[in-house]
């Protein structure tokens, strides 16, 4: 028993040891497998603590084989992590990068149509991310696989805004989105006021163009489905602005369903298109046109704005028979000109016309005040002005908004004796004058 007992003490401890030793190898090893970049691992990794770091780790090594480092990639767009991509890549030397696109951009493309929306929508954008490093073909191949699923999202309503704005993607993707945009909108059965808005934001002049006259053909479904929110359409044909939207808002502005006539006009002035201006001007300048459409067409000649703007305005100024009419084309003109407006739109009042002081106070100065400082110079010029009435209306502005530096071009006008017509007996603009002086003379 003893030798036995002895015999299999000698020969049992070594092959005990030797075991052991074994099984502390193959917890090393299975250690090692478990760390090293492998397919089986990258899913793993989705599901750790430390697994994201992993797979950071696998992405920015030039160690691992490309395709690894591909699914490393879509693994932390998966779990939320598409920035930590987008670095990588962009950090990544270009002949790494296009071996991992081989692998990354057919994976992103299947994966951007996961039913789940935000999982789509999270591959959609690491999609378009990778077309700013890649190569003008693989653009293409990009656009390609975008626009598609873009276009089928538009028509079903359900397009989103993701980590790239979708302005930002159109525009980079250019003809071939304007034209997709296009088709969307000559489609009677979709939606159409998204697309028209992408449209007016990235398509070049002939694709809007396009856009506006599928609309317009489309206008009396829209109109009859649209009872609600009538203006969606007029905004969105205003947006794409062209000919074919400006011929269609020009004749409904001048139609006799006056709730459409104003949207209409509002909507000519979307793009401030500097060819809507003679109509605008015309329609401003007509006493027989609807008092509603008028004014709001005085909006559209501010928003364009410019010199001519300002020339047709001061022709309304200058002609006009009614007073209100008159002091709202003085609003346009400063809203339109801002400082550089003010001296020619008061000379433009006519001399023979009568103005009361508190009109005068009301309408024209008090709207010079709100341009504040910036209108000081050309009040200062207007004192020299042959028009009493613009050297009146200076007096009275500077002595609001003026600064002592201003004192003495008042006290020049001390000795003025003009009136203005219809202001009270005595008030001339000398008067006025020495009284502002005094007034900004007091301010720093």
């Amino acid at each position: 028993m003893a030798r036995t007992a002895t015999r299999l003490g000698l020969t049992t401890g070594p092959r005990i040891a030797q075991a052991c030793c074994l099984g502390m190898a193959s917890v090393v090893l299975a250690a090692g497998a478990c760390s090293r970049p492998s397919s089986e691992n990258i899913v793993l990794w989705k599901t750790t603590e430390k697994g994201p770091e992993k797979l950071h780790d696998a992405l920015g090594d030039h160690a691992v084989a490309p395709r690894l480092r591909a699914e490393a990639a879509v693994a932390l767009v998966d779990i939320g992590r598409s920035g930590e991509v987008d670095e990588l890549l962009a950090g990544a030397p270009a002949d790494d990068r296009a071996e991992i696109f081989k692998t990354l951009e057919p994976t992103y493309e299947v994966a951007m149509k996961d039913p789940a929306p935000e999982k789509a929508l999270a591959y959609r954008d690491a999609l378009f991310s990778l077309r700013k490093d890649a190569a003008p073909d693989d653009q293409k191949r990009i656009d390609a696989a975008l626009l598609p699923v873009l276009e089928a999202d538009l028509k079903a309503g359900k397009l989103r805004q993701g980590q790239h704005s979708l302005d930002k993607m159109l525009s980079a993707i250019g003809t071939d989105a304007g034209a997709m945009l296009v088709r969307v909108l000559s489609d009677p059965e979709v939606p159409y006021f998204q697309a028209a808005e992408l449209l007016a934001k990235v398509g070049d002049d002939g694709a809007r163009d396009r856009g506006a006259a599928a609309l317009v053909a489309r206008a009396p479904k829209i109109k009859a489905a649209d009872k609600q929110h009538p203006d969606k359409f007029y905004k969105a044909l205003g947006g794409l602005g062209g000919p074919t939207a400006v011929k269609q808002l020009e004749a409904e502005s001048a139609g006799t369903e006056k709730d459409r006539a104003l949207l209409a006009t509002r909507a000519l002035g979307e793009r401030r298109d500097p060819a809507v201006l003679p109509f605008a001007i015309k329609v401003a300048s007509d006493s027989k046109a609807d008092k509603a459409v008028r004014d709001e067409m005085f909006g559209v000649v501010e928003g364009i704005g410019g010199l001519e703007a300002e020339k047709g305005l001061l022709g309304i100024i200058s002609s006009d028979k009614e007073e209100i009419v008159r002091y709202r084309a003085f609003e346009s003109v400063l809203a339109a000109r801002k400082a550089e407006g003010i001296l020619p739109a008061l000379e433009a009042f006519p001399a023979s016309a009568t103005y009361k002081k508190v009109d005068v106070d009301d309408l024209l100065v008090k709207l010079i005040e709100k341009i504040g400082a910036p209108a000081r110079p050309a009040l200062v010029a207007a004192l020299a002005s042959r028009v009493p009435l613009a050297r009146m209306t200076a007096v009275m502005a500077l002595e609001q908004i003026g600064r002592a530096p201003d004192a003495p071009a008042l006290d020049k006008l001390a000795g003025d004796s003009s009136p203005v017509k219809g202001f009270p007996a005595g008030d001339t603009v000398g008067k006025e004058a020495a009284q502002a002086a005094e007034v900004v003379r007091k301010k720093s």
